[in-house]
C-alpha cells in the first residue's frame, strides 16, 4: 500500500513562508523547546537541525543558512552565503540528515527565504537526501493585508536612506502601484504553485485569518504529521508563543521627513516637539479616514487595482478554503471587509496637500 508506506516514511517539512505569515513565531517556538530539550517534539519524532548542523550567517536562526544555500546564485541573488559557506553546510549537514532518518525522525525546517523565485528545487531535493518524503507548508495571508506589511518592513529596512533624502520614499499607493507584479508572484498562492510545478506535491496551507485556531495549532495540529503531544501542549496553553515581528504604519514618519526637507516643520526636533506633532497627526488621520478634511484627499488604490485585489483574494480563497469562507459570508462577507480596509488602510496621506495648505 503506496498510502500506507508514504505515512510510514519519515519526512522533511519545509515551511516556505512567504515572509510576513508568523514564521518568526513559528521558529522561536521550535529553536527555544529544541535548546530546552523539551519532551514533546520527542515524543512526536520531530527534529530540527541545530547550528551545528546548519552553520553560517544566521547564529540565533540557523534553518535560515540553508535556505540561503538554495538560491541558485547565492549571494548574486541576493543570499547572504556564498559558495564557500554552503560547501560546508554540505559537510555538516548530511550527518545530521543520515542520523535522524535511520531514527525514523521527522525533521521541520521553517525559512521563508524559501519564497524566494531563485530557489533551487534540485538542489533542496540534493541537499536533504536521504529524506525522499519532502511536505511543503506556506501560510496564507489575504494579499492586501500581506502587501501592505511587506510594504511596512521594506520602510523599516530603508528608513536610514529615506531620512537621509538618499532615496525617495513611496508612499504604500504609489509602492503598490510600482511593485504590485514582483509582489504578488512571491504570494502564497503563487509560491504554492511554483513548488507544485517543480514536483512537490504534498503540500498544505495554513489559514492566518481562521479565528478558531491560532496559527501555532493549525500548523502543528492540522499540517505536521503525527506532532500530537506538541499539538496538545499549543492548544492546551502550556507554550506562551513568544512575540512575532510585527511592523507597523509609517505614515506619520513620511509626512515629518518631507515636511523637514521643505522647510515645513515648525515643531523642534526633541520628544516634546514629536509628541505635540504626533498628536496632531493622528487627528489629522482620523478625520481624513472619516472623510471629514476633504481637501487632504487621502490617496487611494486606483478601483481597477483594488477590484484585481479584492477579486483575486476570493479566488484564493474559494479554491484553499471552501467551507472557511462561506462560513464568514463567502464572496459578499469579503466584499464587506474589503470595502472597510480600501478606503483607510489602503490609503496613503496626501503629504503634498497638507503641508501646502500649512496644516501643520
Amino acid at each position: 500500500n503506496n498510502n500506507q508506506q508514504q505515512s510510514n516514511e519519515p519526512y522533511v517539512l519545509l515551511h516556505i513562508g512567504p515572509h510576513k505569515t508568523g514564521t518568526t513565531t513559528l521558529q522561536n517556538f521550535l529553536v527555544s523547546a529544541h535548546s530546552k530539550d523539551l519532551p514533546f517534539l520527542k515524543a512526536d519524532n520531530l527534529v530540527i537541525p541545530s547550528e551545528e548542523d546548519l552553520p553560517g550567517t544566521f547564529h540565533k536562526m540557523p534553518m535560515l543558512n540553508f535556505a540561503h544555500c538554495m538560491l541558485k546564485n547565492y549571494k548574486k541573488d541576493g543570499g547572504q552565503l556564498n559558495v564557500g559557506m554552503c560547501n560546508r553546510i554540505r559537510k555538516t549537514f548530511p550527518p545530521f540528515l543520515e542520523k535522524s532518518y535511520n531514527a525514523s525522525k521527522n525533521v521541520i525546517i521553517v525559512a521563508e527565504d524559501l519564497d524566494r523565485p531563485t530557489v533551487d528545487f534540485d538542489r533542496i531535493r540534493y541537499y536533504l537526501k536521504p529524506y525522499t518524503r519532502i511536505k511543503i507548508v506556506a501560510t496564507y495571508r489575504r494579499l492586501h493585508d500581506w502587501l501592505l506589511s511587506f510594504y511596512n518592513q521594506i520602510i523599516d529596512l530603508y528608513m536610514g536612506k529615506y531620512a537621509s533624502g538618499e532615496e525617495e520614499y513611496p508612499s504604500f499607493v504609489e509602492w503598490v502601484q510600482q511593485q504590485y507584479e514582483d509582489f504578488h508572484s512571491r504570494h502564497t498562492v503563487e509560491l504554492i504553485k511554483r513548488y507544485k510545478q517543480n514536483g512537490f506535491l504534498e503540500v498544505g496551507v495554513v489559514n492566518i485569518h481562521d479565528e478558531t485556531t491560532t496559527l501555532m495549532q493549525n500548523f502543528f495540529c492540522n499540517h505536521v504529521p503525527n506532532a500530537k503531544e506538541t499539538c496538545l501542549v499549543i492548544r492546551n496553553g502550556m507554550w506562551n508563543t513568544t512575540k512575532s515581528n510585527v511592523g507597523g504604519s509609517h505614515e506619520y514618519e513620511r509626512l515629518i521627513i518631507k515636511a523637514r526637507y521643505q522647510g515645513k516643520f515648525k515643531y523642534p526636533m526633541d520628544k516634546k516637539g514629536a509628541e505635540k506633532l504626533s498628536r496632531k497627526l493622528v487627528k489629522i488621520m482620523n478625520k481624513a479616514q472619516r472623510g471629514l478634511v476633504d481637501h487632504l484627499g487621502l490617496q487611494c488604490l486606483p478601483d481597477d487595482l483594488a477590484l484585481e485585489l479584492m477579486k483575486t483574494e476570493m479566488k484564493h480563497e474559494r479554491e484553499f478554503f471552501p467551507e472557511w469562507y462561506e462560513m464568514r459570508g463567502g464572496d459578499i462577507g469579503l466584499k464587506i471587509d474589503f470595502e472597510k480596509v480600501s478606503r483607510t488602510k489602503l490609503c496613503s496621506l496626501n503629504v503634498d496637500k497638507i503641508l501646502d495648505i500649512g496644516i501643520l
